[in-house]
């Protein structure tokens, strides 16, 4: 009797073993993992690396803590891996509407009017998306954030020589 629960026990053991190593071998990364790799193939310039491991991390966990950097993140991505601005535009518009009250989405309607304005030229959205960033976020965004925005809005369209702040700029 004793060797035959010997026998059981050693089975259930090895099972639950193979199982454990089963299920931990083949466990998915975790939200944390994912962004924390992400940020490492960005510091390596492997931009296409991270945008795949950022959409792994925004398809599998888009309600987890990180989630809102990674759709931040993969707009800042867009920009730096090819200029693809359309793109960066789409991602930051996702943290605002998925995010609103992180500080991705503050800083993400920042980055919607900054883009508009500086690299796409569209200084009419560019203007309504300042706006709409003071409308929203005046109050919680960074005092220096909210400078930015008006400054931008003061001097939309202008060539930096026509800016005294920034005529050392292009001097």
């Amino acid at each position: 009797m004793r060797t035959d629960t010997n026998r059981t026990l050693r089975r259930v053991f090895l099972t639950c073993l193979s199982v454990g190593f089963l299920v931990g071998g083949c466990a998915k990364e975790s939200p944390a993992d994912l962004l924390s790799q992400s940020k490492s193939l960005i510091q390596e310039k492997k931009y296409s690396d991270a945008i795949t491991l950022l959409r792994q991390l925004m398809d599998k966990y888009p309600e987890s803590e990180q989630a809102a950097e990674g759709q931040y993140m993969l707009g800042d991505t867009y920009i730096a891996f090819n200029k693809n601005f359309e793109q960066a535009l789409n991602e930051y518009h996702v943290v605002v509407q998925n995010y609103p009250e992180t500080r991705f989405a503050i800083n993400a309607q920042f980055m919607i009017g900054y883009v508009l304005a500086n690299f796409v030229g569209d200084y009419k959205q560019a203007r309504m998306e300042y706006e709409r960033f003071l409308e929203l976020y005046s109050t919680e965004a960074d005092s220096g954030l909210v400078q930015s925005v008006k400054f931008e809005l003061e001097n939309l369209g202008r060539d930096l020589n026509e800016i005294p702040q920034l005529k050392h700029i292009s001097s």
